[in-house]
């Protein structure tokens, strides 16, 4: 009978062990956050909850009808994102206008900041070139194709400024005729006081331009023959053998130039082109960290070094007990011999 109260109470010991250890068990709970902030939470203590970004993590919880208190917290970054910002240079604009985004080892940068040059091209010239002895008649207008920067060409009409005379030049071509007289067999021409060689190929000789000039009433500083030729055979004219040549050359002539120059006007092509210097980000302005915050519960009540030192005194009691029965055990069972013999 005692040794069946024994056991008994042995085994209502181990059910209400069991049933605490059961109950402690599941007195812990977890909350994680994710946020993101500009710090990497290396060191965060309990202290820390409920305040500033971490203001929606409390330090005690109700959960369940069940009131936990903050016991542990931990942060870990599992993510980084930086600020990313790319300079790119444009020239020779002839819109203020640049890219939107770009593309920057595989990221996606969008526009946030324009610097502009602008550079406004000065007005188109260009020139007429004139040979006259007097004041040329240009044109009060003239088209002027001018090359911008980047190399393309316009068109434009400029409006006369001015004309020079710059110097003058033997530019002019002119001929004339000269008339010499002699039969074909004669060895020489008489001109004035100069005898010229009869040559059947040709009425040049030597020194015969100034001679020639000078016989027709030319002055030789305004006119230089560079060639001659025979225009004629020999002909009878008033009882006289004649024979006529034909001589060529320049004259001097004035030079002039008439100045041209476009009106510039905010409407004219191409009036101005823009260097611009563009900044792509990614929109980010500070570095910021992906956190993520896990906060350990544990239930009201007794704490767990408290339950931990109950489940080992618990133990310790169920041993003894254990113990005891043992000796009693052992005790009958060496009196049940004694009595046997």
């Amino acid at each position: 009978m005692k040794r069946k109260r024994v056991m008994g109470l042995f085994l209502v010991l181990l059910l209400s062990l069991t049933s605490t250890s059961s109950v402690y068990a599941g007195s812990m709970t977890t909350k994680a956050w994710t946020i993101t902030t500009d710090q990497a939470y290396a060191n965060i203590t309990l202290d820390d909850l409920g305040k500033g970004e971490l203001a929606n993590m409390t330090a005690e919880i109700d959960e369940d009808g069940k009131t936990y208190k903050a016991v542990k917290v931990t942060a870990n970054v599992v993510g980084k994102s930086e600020p990313v910002a790319v300079k790119k240079t444009y020239t020779n604009l002839t819109d203020k206008k640049v890219k939107k985004s770009i593309t920057k080892s595989g990221e996606k940068l969008e526009l946030d900041d324009v610097e502009w040059t602008e550079h406004r091209r000065n007005a188109a010239t260009g020139t007429l070139t004139y040979s006259s002895d007097k004041r040329p008649d240009a044109p009060k207008t003239k088209k002027i194709t001018t090359s911008l920067p980047e190399g393309k060409e316009i068109s434009v009409i400029g409006k006369l400024q001015r004309i020079e005379q710059t110097g003058s030049s033997y530019s002019k071509p002119f001929t004339v005729t000269a008339k010499f007289i002699g039969d074909p067999d004669v060895a020489y021409y008489k001109l004035e006081d100069t005898k010229i060689p009869n040559n059947p190929e040709t009425p040049m000789f030597e020194g015969y331009q100034e001679i020639i000039l000078r016989h027709l009433n030319y002055n030789p500083a305004d006119y230089r023959i560079t060639d001659g030729k025979w225009s004629s055979n020999y002909v009878t004219e008033n009882g006289q053998t004649v024979r006529y040549a034909e001589f060529s050359g320049n004259r001097r002539t004035s030079e002039w130039i008439a100045y041209y120059q476009e009106e510039l006007t905010e409407n004219s092509p191409t009036l101005a082109t823009y260097d611009a210097v563009a900044t792509y980000t990614n929109g980010i302005k500070d570095t910021n960290y992906e956190v993520m915050i896990t906060v350990d519960y544990e239930e009201v009540g007794l704490s767990l070094l408290q339950k931990v030192l109950i489940v080992t005194a618990g133990i310790a009691i169920l041993s003894i007990i254990i113990g005891l029965i043992l000796m009693i055990l052992k005790k009958r069972m060496e009196k049940n011999k004694k009595t046997v013999h």
